[in-house]
Parts: C-alpha cells; sequence; structure tokens
C-alpha cells in the first residue's frame, strides 16, 4: 500500500478546492477585521478605476510536476507491488491447487493400489479357498476310493476265504469220497492177493494202476519193486483176479474230474504185514 502524502488532496483536484477554502477564510477574516474598526473621514480614500491584468495560470509547474512524476512512480511501483502481489498470490493459488491435485492424485494412487491389493488379496484368498477345497475334495475321494478298496479287498479276502472254506470243505469231501473208492480198489485186491511163501515182513511192491470209468484196470506196473519177484508177480496177479471195479462207475459218472484226478492212474503199495493185520 502507497504512504500518504499532504499534498496529495491538493494535486488531485489541481489545487483550487484547497485555496478558495484558504481565501474565503481569509477574506472573512479581513471582513470582521473591517467591519469591527471605526472608520474617520480621514480614513477614506479615493479608489481609483482598476488596472485590469488578465493573467494566464502557467500552465507548467515544475515542482508540481516533480510531485505528479514522484506520485506516478509511487503509483508504478504500487501497481507493480500489487501486480507481483497478485502473480504471487496466483502462483501460491496455482501451488496449491497443485500441491492438492499432487495429493489428490496420490491419494487416487493410493486408493487404486488398495483397491488392487484388495482384489489380489481376494483373489489369493479365492486360490487358496478353491485350493484347499480342491484338497478336501481330493482327500475325500482318496477316502473314498481307499475305503471302497478296503471294501473290495475285505470282500476278496472274504471270498478267497469263503472260497478256501469251500475247497477245503471240498477238498475234505473229495479226500473222503477218494479214500472211500480206495479202499474198495485196496479191499478188492486184497481179497485176490495170494501171498507167496517167500514173502517177509518188510517187503514192499509199489504198483501203479490205469483205470477207465468204467472201472476197468487196462495197465498195471511195478514202479517200485520189492525184491523178491514171486513177491513182485503175486501182486500183479491180485490185480488181474480183481479185474474191474464197478463201484468207480457211480464216481466217473458223478464227477469225472475227481475221477480223473485220482483215479486214471492209481497207485497201491503192497506189504505183507497189511494183509495179516
Amino acid at each position: 500500500m502507497s504512504k500518504f502524502h499532504p499534498l496529495a488532496i491538493l494535486l488531485k483536484f489541481e489545487g483550487y478546492p484547497p485555496a478558495v477554502v484558504a481565501s474565503l477564510f481569509l477574506h472573512g477574516l479581513l471582513l470582521l477585521f473591517i467591519l469591527g474598526r471605526t472608520v474617520s473621514p480621514s480614513d477614506y480614500v479615493t479608489i481609483e478605476d482598476p488596472v485590469i491584468v488578465t493573467a494566464t495560470a502557467v500552465d507548467v509547474n515544475p515542482q508540481r510536476l516533480r510531485r505528479i512524476e514522484r506520485l506516478q512512480q509511487e503509483e508504478a511501483a504500487a501497481a507493480r507491488q500489487r501486480q507481483q502481489d497478485r502473480e504471487r498470490q496466483r502462483q501460491a493459488q496455482e501451488a496449491r491447487a497443485r500441491q492438492e491435485r499432487e495429493v489428490q492424485q496420490a491419494r487416487e494412487r493410493a486408493e487404486a493400489e488398495r483397491q488392487q491389493q484388495a482384489q489380489a488379496d481376494a483373489e489369493r484368498r479365492r486360490q487358496a479357498e478353491a485350493e484347499a477345497q480342491r484338497q478336501r475334495d481330493a482327500e475325500a475321494a482318496r477316502q473314498r476310493a481307499a475305503e471302497q478298496q478296503r471294501q473290495q479287498e475285505q470282500q476278496r479276502l472274504a471270498q478267497e476265504q469263503a472260497a478256501r472254506e469251500a475247497e477245503a470243505s471240498q477238498q475234505a469231501s473229495d479226500n473222503l469220497i477218494v479214500a472211500q473208492y480206495a479202499n474198495i480198489i485196496k479191499r478188492l485186491i486184497s481179497q485176490n492177493w495170494q501171498i507167496p511163501p517167500s514173502a517177509r515182513n518188510g517187503m514192499m511192491a509199489t504198483v501203479e494202476l490205469r483205470l477207465v470209468p468204467t472201472g476197468e484196470v487196462v495197465g498195471a506196473t511195478i514202479i517200485q519193486a520189492s525184491g523178491d519177484p514171486v513177491f513182485d508177480r503175486s501182486v500183479l496177479q491180485a490185480v488181474e483176479r480183481a479185474g474191474s471195479f464197478t463201484e468207480l462207475q457211480d464216481l466217473a459218472q458223478q464227477d469225472r474230474s475227481l475221477f480223473d484226478r485220482n483215479f486214471r492212474t492209481f497207485t497201491l503199495v503192497f506189504r505183507p504185514e497189511d494183509l495179516l493185520r
């Protein structure tokens, strides 16, 4: 703000209104002085007609020009100062606006990053949950498969156990049947065996019989001799006298495989002491 100068009022109104006021004030004082004074005839003077002198105002007043120039300089300086103040204010406003924009942009970037981070976290959580669910499903499937396999294994073992038991039962039944028919063959051959005088306890001859489903003997061979030819021939003669074993026909009809496994080739051991018991 420019400094106040007393002469600024005079210069602003070209110096005339204050001069008029001052002139009126002085004339007032002079009028009071005249009216308050006693006038004698000696005091009267003859007033001649005034000589009118026309005066023109001097347009160029160096002092006034200097004051005007100084005021103009001050006004220009004040204007420059105001311009500078406005420029600084504008720059300050622009700086504040730029700072606010930067702060806003930083906030927006931070918010965008936060949202991106939140989305990334949500995506990671979703993937983690999906992976956990996949693992749970895989574990449940594995457990179901393991349980199914365990049940199948138990069923297989049960079936195998049942099969073994059935086989064992069948084998026991087959063994019993084979033993029954083997006793029939042994009894019939033993009834037809005539032990020679040369037979002694401890002798043993093993004969192999070849049978057909009708029970007939189609071949007999000593596969382990006793050392006594007479004893061995007596064994073969006993087989020949027996001829056939018709009881085997029932077995061959009921269970051909059992006959084939046990009586297609049948082995008998002959000991003299067996007949003596």
